[in-house]
């Protein structure tokens, strides 16, 4: 039996129906949206989870042009099944994407929506001026000549609404676009007497004041919530799929691969992996790799305490508690706390369970790395940052400190940290290093039990890794600052207090037999290393 093709890359619903590609049904979230019977609904959810797809959906089962052909796209799907058909091809739609706004600048930010909006106002036969107010107004003034035209109110599909602002942020320019953006949505979407109702997808629910000001009617559901789950593909899905295509044999290392997600009480994966995965007949990194990673660049160059220990954690496979900020404000993008939720809702992490705090009413989340893929990405992306390119050097070093070659290690650390230290980084603090050596050890999450300032014996080392297998070398840092000329001694200092504090008896308690100490010293780029093993 020739198997249908996959829709690799495609996310028009007509082409993929009219060309008989795979396709999961999702038709009932048109049931939903329906019922919901909000003026404005907000769906934020982690790119690649098939928002186009369903955007183009919505589109051509409500879309009046065309309306009989495409009432036959929706054949045998399960909205056929429901009252709702009565509403196929009832309205005129207006349907854009802002998926692909990624510029550098405000003018060709500028530029290219507005070339979206003249493409939606020429396939109706209609013209846009150029005027800035009508430019703001472009949308409201096309929903007064669709409703004159057509004689019903209009339906508004906004795609990846928040790409040129998450953009604009990046490159400099937020002050213009969120201005434009929050008045071209206002006049569209408060108070529009044309409007019937409309319905936006991105990745973060941006702060009401930021770009929703004023808007009482807006419905937003993010993937902390339990209604409109039609994003992803669910368990079921993914093993009907790999049965379909003789791949269900992999059906475990796929789980280990790309399951994790969670929206709301359901489990999600990833189809962009799924997809890519079946084709390809391959498990590999997929999902990862369509996108900048911004945001873990941003979290990586905090160098913060907090961070580093929630980064190890969740390196080691164990979750983390953090209070999670549904509005986005890019002004606190700096704000530790709301990388986290950025992380989250941008599919980076998944949460695994709520706590209410009984006493304020406060929500903690308790956040992992939901699945091999994305756990590699870190681990990926921490190498990248920390070896500045030696990634090859970075992982013979690790290695050379695994089997307790400390020699070689030496010689490969001194050589990674000339080029990932500036002059100008550390100064004379100890805890800048501190952060340092921590961040490049823990891609060993998987071996070691990795901690920081704990006690043991009779005082707190700076970093101990603890093996698992307790057959493996223990490994126990401590650190000192100087100048140039007496890091030496320095380093001979820190090795000395491991000895003298007994820094290693909590390890040796715990059935580890054989541990490294390494005393290190810092001053600028200048590193000395004191080492022994026993």
């Amino acid at each position: 039996m020739v198997k249908k093709k996959l829709p690799v890359g495609i996310d028009n619903f007509k082409e993929i129906i009219e060309n008989n590609y795979y396709f999961a049904d999702k038709s009932m979230l048109i049931n939903e949206v329906l019922d919901k019977k909000s003026k404005v609904i907000l769906l934020p959810r982690p790119r690649r989870f098939g928002k186009t797809l369903n955007m183009s959906m919505l589109n051509y089962f409500f879309n009046i042009e065309d309306k009989e052909s495409n009432r036959k796209l929706f054949d045998g799907l399960d909205i056929t099944n429901t009252d709702k058909m009565e509403y196929a091809g009832q309205y005129p739609v207006i349907y854009i994407s802002l998926k692909d706004i990624k510029v550098s600048n405000w003018e060709l930010c500028l530029e290219k929506f507005m070339a979206l909006i003249k493409k939606e106002y020429k396939k109706y036969g209609f013209v846009l001026e150029d005027k800035r107010d009508a430019q703001e107004n472009s949308l409201l003034n096309l929903s007064e000549q669709l409703y004159e035209k057509f004689g019903k109110k209009v339906i508004i599909l906004i795609d990846e609404y928040d790409t040129p602002l998450v953009t604009a942020h990046s490159q400099g320019y937020y002050d213009e676009a969120i201005f434009f953006f929050r008045n071209v949505l206002s006049a569209a979407l408060k108070g529009n007497p044309y409007l019937e109702f409309a319905v936006l997808t991105g990745i973060l629910r941006v702060a009401k004041e930021s770009i929703f000001s004023g808007l009482n009617n807006l419905t937003v559901s993010t993937i902390l919530d339990n209604n409109f789950n039609y994003f992803g593909l669910s368990e079921k899905e993914v093993e009907i799929a790999l049965k379909y295509y003789e791949l269900d044999y992999e059906v475990e290392e796929i789980k280990k691969w790309y399951n994790g997600y969670k929206f709301g009480n359901k489990l999600v994966y990833n189809p962009w992996s799924i997809i890519n995965c079946i084709n390809n007949k391959e498990i590999n990194p997929y999902w990862i790799n369509t996108s900048d990673n911004a945001l873990i660049k941003q979290l990586l160059n905090k160098n913060d305490s907090k961070v580093l220990d929630d980064l190890k954690a969740v390196f080691s496979g164990n979750e983390i508690e953090e209070v999670i900020t549904e509005n986005i404000v890019f002004s606190d993008l700096d704000d530790v706390d709301t990388i986290w939720s950025l992380m989250l809702f941008s599919g980076y992490l998944t949460y695994d369970r709520l706590q209410i705090s009984d006493i304020t009413g406060a929500k903690t989340y308790f956040l992992k790395i939901p699945n091999y893929e994305v756990q590699s990405f870190f681990k990926n992306s921490f190498i990248k940052e920390y070896s500045h390119g030696k990634t090859a050097l970075y992982f013979k070093m690790l290695e050379d400190l695994y089997k307790g070659e400390i020699e070689r290690f030496q010689y490969k650390f001194k050589d990674l940290y000339l080029s990932a230290i500036s002059y100008h980084d550390g100064g004379d603090s100890e805890k800048y290093y501190h952060h340092f050596m921590l961040g490049l050890l823990l891609t060993l999450g998987d071996k070691y039990i990795i901690t920081s300032n704990r006690e043991s014996g009779y005082g707190r080392y700076d970093i101990a890794l603890e093996p698992k297998d307790k057959r493996n070398f223990g490994l126990i840092f401590e650190f000192k600052i100087g100048d140039k000329n007496s890091i030496h001694e320095k380093a001979k200092e820190a090795l000395a207090q491991i000895n003298e504090k007994k820094y290693d008896i909590s390890m040796k308690n715990n059935g580890v037999s054989k541990v490294i100490k390494i005393g290190m010293a810092f001053s600028g780029k200048d590193v000395a290393i004191e080492s022994e093993i026993n």
